[in-house]
């Protein structure tokens, strides 16, 4: 068994995170927020700066978070890829991402967008460093294992290793490739935003992981992410 980290500044999700290469259709939440008016607010002038500053400012790392504007018009913006994204399906991503959500929901205030390698969120309230509790799941493959019993505790554990050794450092992408028998190997994925403390990283990852595995045990591969963090596993045919 052998563990992979990239100690670079790069997230999530983080969470994302990473992780969400199954997620081929955008999942979204308008957070139930306050509309503006694009054409009177000055709010709609500081998101349009801050989205084409966390799209240029996040593809290099693969992570970037900043606000633009003054006051009550201020915009607060968090970006991340996966771990393993290269910068330019980052900034292919994040360019989704950005026309997407903007479509998604249009004139709010607030909301958070996943989809594909990253992961996109925007207030007009400052949540740097706080725990996005709002979970998701995704099944990359709702087929179950030979022993889903045997399988989804295996899984288990492997997860609760690689949270022990993710929030340690909070700006790590964590990896463990695990061989299955001659034809298969299992994958697995912890990653935080680099903006949680190691206390917070951990909590979220711990939570994602009992996510994991109330929503999906058994199954080949799934993955729960939120702003904040990501877990994720897939069992791979080795060519």
């Amino acid at each position: 068994m052998s563990f992979s980290k990239s100690t670079t500044s790069l997230s999530l999700l983080t969470f994302v995170l990473f992780l969400q290469k199954g997620l081929s259709v955008p999942d979204h939440d308008c957070l139930n927020s306050m509309n503006f008016n694009s054409t009177y607010d000055d709010y709609g002038k500081s998101l349009n700066e801050l989205m084409n500053y966390l799209s240029y400012e996040t593809p290099p790392t693969g992570f970037c978070l900043g606000s633009r504007g003054h006051g009550l018009d201020r915009a607060y913006g968090l970006a991340i890829c996966a771990g393993d994204a290269n910068p330019s399906d980052c900034a292919n991503c994040l360019s989704n991402d950005t026309n997407e959500i903007r479509t998604l929901c249009p004139d709010s205030k607030r909301a958070v967008i996943w989809h594909g390698l990253c992961t996109l969120k925007y207030s007009d309230e400052d949540f740097f460093g706080q725990v996005n509790s709002q979970l998701r799941y995704l099944l990359t493959d709702s087929q179950n294992a030979s022993d889903p019993v045997s399988f989804g505790q295996k899984t288990n554990d492997l997860i609760s290793k690689l949270v022990e050794i993710a929030y340690v450092i909070p700006r790590t992408y964590v990896t463990n490739t695990v061989r299955l028998g001659a034809s298969e190997t299992l994958e697995l994925t912890a990653q935080c935003s680099t903006d949680l403390s190691g206390t917070d990283c951990k909590r979220c990852l711990t939570n994602s992981a009992v996510e994991l595995q109330n929503c999906c045990a058994g199954k080949k591969g799934a993955t729960v992410y939120s702003a904040s963090c990501a877990v994720a596993y897939s069992v791979a045919i080795v060519v």
